[in-house]
Parts: structure tokens; C-alpha cells; sequence
């Protein structure tokens, strides 16, 4: 946390004097802040001074310059939050530093300067053509996509005039509608205290990265821009998505109680690592993580991780101009089967390509509802190699290391698509058995791969039991489920309210994936961002998931809420929650037993 409990008698009494203002938004990343606000306002970039060129080669030469140079800053800022261990975190920067060189957007730019556009102007209509192009496709991640496009614009017209991005020159918490992720990356240590936007969401990339960079965030907080004056003092709790502006003396006193219960009871948390996952009265949870790269596994162990549920491959796929080799994808799974050992599984799931994450060198296109199109698994279609090349590559790094392999797919919707899981798998292996035919020597090829599928479309969890005669077990993805049972898009700031998995029509749905599963006598997991939310993961053990896959920053306090109930107190928490008519209903209902026990 940025302040600890000191800030009370740390500011100014003059802060105090005023009548302060509560305003409710959508916790985005733990802990409180207090300090002033430092307003970050999108760059009036239309506005920039024109710069000076004597050719239309002299312009397109000083573009394609600024463009690399912005490009290797965008990477640097990468690379230090790989150094953070936060891979995937740094794709995001990643991603944007990709853009910056992107023909789509470069090659626009130079074809407007021959033209006898200014290079400044150039850059710029060129970029608003292109994220005018992604908005319009009616589709909020896409429309995120285009504002990373836009600050990707903004950063090569900064190098090309010679300027800097603002920064506030003292400690403040930064407000705004939204901010760029790469603002709050490259902000120096010590100035950024907090975030506070009246926009975004919980899963935006902003709310990622302050996560990540462990800086208290808050959200969708309506009518927060109206109420600050200037650089008011404002403090905020981003566990609780409070953001309070002109606080007085007891609100501080308020937030200084709470955050030294917090810390007692984090210390209380991270002391029952080591131990199994359990219930007060002994009912087994296994606690996963979830990683994006073999260099998670050390924090995930670190944190008493059991093993990894969920293993996002499609991050080994991204940043690159080919898919990665065989070899390159056996090194890797190798690393992070080695990490674990035998006793402690790890769950490769076949890269998530499509959606948000879009790979160019797979030349497909554009498609008006990516998250409704060809990704995951039913790129067998027009990608198999691709996916069976994956699969050899977990069959040949399990067999390396001794252990069972275990996968599972995405996006599965049909029957078929269970079906054509199991077939590459088969083909697969066969094709690594006649390799290893020809070979003076091999390890021996594991005898079967525990093979399950995400539970996150509709029709899947309505197929349940269908699914679960064919399969070994259940990934439940709580993110995509949400947005698919409430057909709010999770990418949706405006709708930021209905993407709480905790609504009974979710839980009704996975209730039923449950009973699916159970009849067929297959194991559960969740893996969603509500399996790491400890009211959350009260609720679905209550519901009879098995196992909780979770990143590795939540484990210790998902592991110390269910220390504290008895799987009796969890089932009736449970139905409560099925027979609750919204999200808000049942979160109090989670909220008010944990607060009991406290």
C-alpha cells in the first residue's frame, strides 16, 4: 500500500475543513490512498505545433524514425515489468509497442504526407482512421484497441515534436475518465499513489496493471470528475471502491482502522501457506494458480500454490511474426512441468487465439464480434496444425519430465467440438509415438493426457452432462460466462455493473454445469476472476466446485476464507445467493458472513 496507517497525522490540517463527498465505484486493485488529485486529461493533440519538413521524403523518413523510436520505448517499459514478474502485464505494452510499427498505421501516415500532409497531422489522421474503424465495429474491447491506438499516436507525435507526456510533479493519485497502461507504467516510483476513474472496468488494462504494480484502483466511480476541485484531496479504498473527496478527520481515522485490520489480517493469511486448502471442518479445496508463462511458477509456488489450473498459452503465441516451433513450445511447458514436479499438476490450455488477442501471422480477418467468432478451439478448422502442434509439444515436454500431461480447450460450444478435442489430442500423441519410433532414444510417451474443457458458452454448460461422459473434468471460466449468460460485454465500462459473476443467473448456470459434472463423477474448477475474490470462492464452494484456480496474488486470502467456515455455513451461503434476485443481493449475502466472523 502506498500510505500505511501514518497518513492520518501526516497532512495538512487545512485538508480537514471541508464538508467531504463518498462516491461509490467498482473496486479495481487493493489498498488506500490519500493524497491530491492529479487530473489526466487526453492530449488536445489536434492542437500540436505543426514541425518543420523540406520533402515528403525528409517527413516519411522522420515518421518511420519517431514510429521505431516510440516502438523500443514502449518495449523497454515491457521489459521492465517482465523484470517484475508480470509477463503477462508487459504484453500489454507489448501489444502497443507492436502497433506503434504497424504497417496499418505507419503506412497510412507516409501515404498522407505525400500527399502533402504535415507529419504531425498525418500521424494523427491516420490514427483516428484506424480507431474510428475499430469503434465502429460495436464492440468494447475492440473499442479499447482503439484507444491503445491512440495513445500509440500520441506517443510517436511526442518523439516527432520533441515533447513530453504530463506527469504530476508531486505524489498524487491520478484521476480521470480513463488513463493509457502505459502511463501508469512509465510514471516514476513514488509519484503514483493511486487511481481513481469515473470510467473503465475491472478488467480494463489499466485496472491490470495497477494490480499488478500493486497501486490501489477504483472504477466506474459516476460523478467522480464533477466533484473534485482542482487538485482536492482525495482519498480512496480500492477494496471497497471508495473514492472520497475533501476527506475530513474521521474518514481518514476510518480508512486508517481499516487498513491496519487488513494488514493483520494479510499477515494472519500468508501464514497458512504450506497447508492443504480446506474448509474449518475439513472439506478439501485444491488452490491453483493461474499463470501466463513458466517465469510465473516461482511466484505461484512462493504463494502455496497446489499446482496451475489454468496455464494461458496463446501469451507464447503473441509478440512474434510466426507461431512458436515445436521445440520452443516443448522448452516452455517443460520449464513449468519441471517447476511443479509430478505431485502438483499443471493445466495447459490450448492457446485462447481470437477474441482480444489477435495473432497476425495467422492471416484471418478482421471479424464485427471477434468474441463471438473463430477462436480457441474452433480454429481446428482452418488452423489444425497449429493446435496439433501444441499438442505434440505437451506430449513430448510430459514425457521429458515424467509427469501426466493435462490440457484443456476453450470456447467449447458443441459436442463436435468435445470431439475434435479428443481427436487432435489422439492424432497428436500418435504422431509423437512414430517419431519416437524412428528415434535411437526417447523418453516414453505418457500413456493418457487428463483432458477437460472450459465451461464458459452457454450451450456448454446446457450440455453438461453430455460433456462430462466424454471428458475428465471442468474448467468453469467465470469471465466469459458472466458475459455470455448477461450479454454484457466484459470490455464494457458502461456496463461494468452487470459483470459480476455473483448475479443468479450465473450461479444458476454453474449449479447446473455442477450437477453435470457430478453425475458423471468428474471434477469441477474455477478459474474466473471470481474464483480469486474470497466472496466469490466462499460461494462456489458452496456450490460444489472441487477446485479454485486463481493468480497467485490472491491465494493466501482465498485460502484463509475458506479457513474460516464450515462447509455446512458455505452450501447455505450458497443457496441463499442461487435464490437471490441480483449480483448486489448475493455479494451482501457473502459480505455479511465474512464480516460476522471477523
Amino acid at each position: 500500500m502506498p500510505h500505511s496507517a501514518s497518513f492520518l497525522t501526516s497532512r495538512p490540517n487545512q485538508w480537514w475543513i471541508s464538508v467531504s463527498s463518498s462516491i461509490a465505484g467498482l473496486p479495481a486493485a487493493p489498498g488506500i490512498a490519500v493524497g491530491p488529485a492529479w487530473r489526466f486529461r487526453p492530449h488536445g493533440l489536434a492542437s500540436v505545433a505543426p514541425i518543420s519538413v523540406r520533402s515528403a521524403g525528409e517527413a516519411e523518413a522522420r515518421i518511420r524514425a519517431a514510429a521505431e523510436t516510440a516502438a523500443n520505448q514502449l518495449t523497454v517499459l515491457a521489459r521492465r515489468l517482465s523484470e517484475m514478474d508480470r509477463p503477462g502485464e508487459a504484453e500489454i505494452l507489448g501489444a502497443q509497442a507492436m502497433m506503434a510499427v504497424d504497417p496499418a498505421l505507419i503506412d497510412e501516415a507516409v501515404r498522407l504526407v505525400r500527399r502533402g500532409s504535415e507529419p504531425v497531422a498525418a500521424v494523427l489522421a491516420a490514427a483516428d482512421a484506424s480507431a474510428d474503424l475499430l469503434a465502429a465495429l460495436d464492440d468494447a474491447l475492440l473499442a479499447a484497441r482503439a484507444a491503445d491506438v491512440r495513445d500509440v499516436a500520441a506517443r510517436v507525435v511526442r518523439v516527432l515534436t520533441g515533447t513530453h507526456a504530463d506527469l504530476p510533479d508531486k505524489p498524487s493519485i491520478v484521476v480521470g475518465e480513463d488513463v493509457p497502461p502505459s502511463l501508469l507504467a512509465e510514471m516514476p516510483a513514488g509519484l503514483l499513489l493511486g487511481m481513481a476513474l469515473s470510467g473503465s472496468s475491472p478488467t480494463a488494462h489499466a485496472a491490470i496493471l495497477a494490480r499488478s504494480l500493486g497501486i490501489p484502483a477504483v472504477v466506474a466511480a459516476e460523478g467522480l470528475l464533477e466533484a473534485i476541485r482542482g487538485h482536492a484531496p482525495i482519498a480512496m479504498d480500492g477494496e471497497s471502491g471508495e473514492v472520497i473527496v475533501d476527506p475530513i478527520t474521521a474518514d481518514l481515522q476510518s480508512l486508517a482502522d481499516r487498513q491496519a485490520v487488513r494488514g493483520v489480517r494479510d499477515r494472519a493469511a500468508a501464514e497458512l501457506r504450506g497447508r492443504p486448502a480446506t474448509t474449518s471442518d475439513g472439506q478439501r479445496i485444491s488452490l491453483m494458480a493461474n499463470i501466463r508463462s513458466p517465469d510465473d511458477a516461482a511466484r505461484a509456488i512462493e504463494a502455496g500454490a497446489e499446482g496451475v489450473g489454468l496455464f494461458r498459452t496463446e501469451y507464447l503465441f503473441m509478440r512474434r511474426k510466426s507461431p512458436p516451433s515445436e521445440d520452443e513450445q516443448v522448452a516452455a511447458y517443460r520449464r513449468a512441468m519441471e517447476a511443479f514436479g509430478p505431485d502438483r499438476p499443471v493445466v495447459i490450455r490450448l492457446a485462447d487465439i481470437g477474441g482480444d488477442k489477435t495473432i497476425p501471422y495467422l492471416g484471418r480477418a478482421e471479424e464485427p464480434n471477434p468474441f463471438l467468432g473463430v477462436r480457441a478451439i474452433r480454429l481446428a478448422r482452418d488452423c489444425r496444425e497449429l493446435l496439433l502442434t501444441q499438442l505434440r509439444a505437451i506430449w513430448r515436454a510430459a514425457a521429458l519430465t515424467g509427469v501426466t500431461p493435462h490440457v484443456m480447450a476453450a470456447m467449447v460450444a458443441t459436442v463436435g467440438d468435445v470431439e475434435t478435442l479428443l481427436s487432435l489430442r489422439d492424432e497428436a500423441r500418435a504422431g509423437v509415438a512414430e517419431g519416437a519410433a524412428g528415434a535411437a532414444e526417447s523418453a516414453p510417451i505418457p500413456e493418457r493426457m487428463v483432458t477437460g474443457v472450459m465451461i464458459e458458452v452457454p450451450s456448454a454448460a446446457m450440455m453438461a452432462p453430455e460433456f462430462a461422459r466424454l471428458v475428465d473434468f471442468f474448467s468453469i471460466g467465470t469471465n466469459d460466462l458472466t458475459q455470455y449468460v448477461l450479454a454484457a460485454d466484459r470490455g464494457n465500462p458502461s456496463l461494468a455493473r452487470l459483470q459480476d459473476a455473483l448475479h443468479p443467473a450465473v450461479l444458476r448456470t454453474i449449479a447446473a454445469v455442477i450437477a453435470g459434472a457430478k453425475e458423471a463423477g468428474i471434477r469441477v474448477a474455477a478459474c474466473g476472476e471470481l474464483a480469486g475474490d474470497p466472496a466469490g470462492a466462499l460461494v462456489l464452494v458452496g456450490l460444489g466446485v472441487d477446485e479454485l484456480s486463481v493468480d497467485s496474488g490472491s491465494l493466501d486470502g482465498v485460502r484463509a476464507a475458506l479457513a474460516g467456515f464450515t462447509g455446512t455455513e458455505l452450501r447455505a451461503l450458497a443457496a441463499k445467493a442461487l435464490a437471490s434476485r441480483d449480483a448486489e443481493t448475493a455479494r451482501g449475502y457473502a459480505k455479511e458472513l465474512i464480516e460476522r466472523r471477523r
